[in-house]
């Protein structure tokens, strides 16, 4: 679980070989996300309920601008980018492989899909390559920033796919993903219908408009103030109003001490272990039960202290539909 967290802290906040703080692509690399790639002519397949899913085979531009023919649909894939798995089980795809799969217990927004059957290759900075090589996947996704570190070493063993992290768009992450399995129009619903449910969220909330919110990550003696876009977004997200003396909107989020997070003191505090376990977010708080700075926050003196899923650092379209209805159930009880 440490090397999760040091792994999903270096990912989720300094965002360095990812560039997902801004959710932009990496500099001098083409995005996938705004791209049509070219499909050529093919033969169409079909889902079982009869919907088409695409053209084989066609050409896919990735995210280091690269063209890779995808002959049929992808049926054996392996995945290494434990921050995106929202996004296939969303399009009903699983991999046969794929790292970091301890985020399956530890997420509830994937809990439901915690018994997939994937073989474990271990972590996304060193997957396990003669595994990968013993179980022969037809198609390799990872993430565009670690192609260099041993991108040459999974051609080698099937086609690969890389994406952006695309952090602050998990629409555009959806429709690239789409794009890959033909289930374009697929992913086209399920955004529809989390931005649908965002919006009416956001009514709703319009009543707290008074109010500031914080979200909190929290780790061993640790404190992040996040700037989570769909808590804090006026335009995509629930725009709740931060409090005045919270960490820079422009970034992704900031360590701040305990003092800090009194001077911000917001009305409503949402909190999250960054390490991705609910029940060391319950120790967290356990141990600041008795700590009197923590106790002066309005929002604890108030009962307004809630517990976020730790998968809405990630992004993801589970994480935030999850963190949206945890925000609004616990927000509108009041």
């Amino acid at each position: 679980m440490k090397a999760l967290m040091r792994l999903f802290v270096s990912i989720a906040l300094l965002a360095g070989i990812l560039a997902g703080c801004a959710g932009t692509p990496e500099p001098n690399r083409p995005s996938a996300a705004n791209s049509t790639p070219p499909a050529k002519e093919g033969s169409a397949t079909t889902e079982k309920n009869g919907q088409e899913t695409g053209t084989w085979p066609r050409t896919y531009v990735d995210a280091l601008g690269r063209e890779i023919v995808l002959e049929k649909k992808p049926e054996k894939v392996a995945f290494l980018f434990f921050r995106n798995f929202e996004h296939l089980f969303l399009l009903d795809e699983s991999p046969v492989a794929a790292t970091d799969l301890n985020v399956l217990k530890e997420w509830e927004s994937l809990a439901p899909y915690k018994d997939k059957p994937i073989a474990d290759i271990g972590s996304m900075t060193s997957p396990n390559l003669d595994k990968l090589l013993e179980i022969g996947p037809d198609l390799i996704i990872m993430v565009s920033g670690r192609y260099g570190s041993y991108g040459d070493k999974l051609e080698k063993i099937a086609p690969v796919v890389t994406v952006d992290s695309n952090e602050n768009n998990w629409q555009g992450a959806l429709r690239e993903y789409g794009k890959i399995f033909g289930k374009e129009q697929k992913a086209e619903d399920k955004i529809s219908r989390i931005e649908t449910l965002i919006a009416d969220s956001k009514e709703q909330l319009k009543q707290f408009s008074d109010k500031t919110f914080g979200v909190i990550m929290l780790g061993d003696k640790q404190f992040w103030g996040f700037t989570t876009q769909f808590v804090f977004n006026k335009e995509s997200g629930l725009a709740l109003n931060p409090p005045s003396k919270y960490v820079a909107m422009s970034t992704k989020g900031e360590q701040i001490s305990l003092e800090g997070l009194a001077a911000m003191n917001p009305d409503y505090m949402f909190v999250a272990d960054i390490g991705g376990s609910s029940k060391k977010l319950q120790g967290y708080l356990k141990n600041l039960e008795s700590d009197s700075a923590w106790n002066s926050l309005q929002a604890i003196k108030n009962g307004h202290m809630y517990a976020l899923d730790s998968s809405i650092a990630a992004g993801g379209p589970l994480g935030i539909e999850l963190g949206v209805k945890t925000i609004v159930k616990h927000i509108s009880a009041k």
